[in-house]
């Protein structure tokens, strides 16, 4: 059940990207999935994050997760 509600999220954030869409949740899979691919380096990443502390604590999150 865990690994299908990551797997949506993740789906869900490719689409948003792929569709032009802004970001529209915090979920670590979901930002995954919408910054992946960006040529534009971390640059374009920060863009998204509105202070450099949020994209250090989701950075954070996200490297622990993808450890386990």
């Amino acid at each position: 059940m865990l690994g299908h509600s990551r797997a949506a999220h993740y789906q869900e954030g490719l689409r948003d990207r792929d569709a032009g869409k802004l970001p529209r949740k915090k979920n670590s899979d979901y930002l995954e999935a919408y910054l992946s691919d960006r040529p534009g380096g971390l640059d374009v990443v920060m863009d998204y994050f509105p202070t450099i502390e949020e994209y250090i604590h989701w950075k954070l999150n996200h490297s622990k997760s993808s450890s386990i």
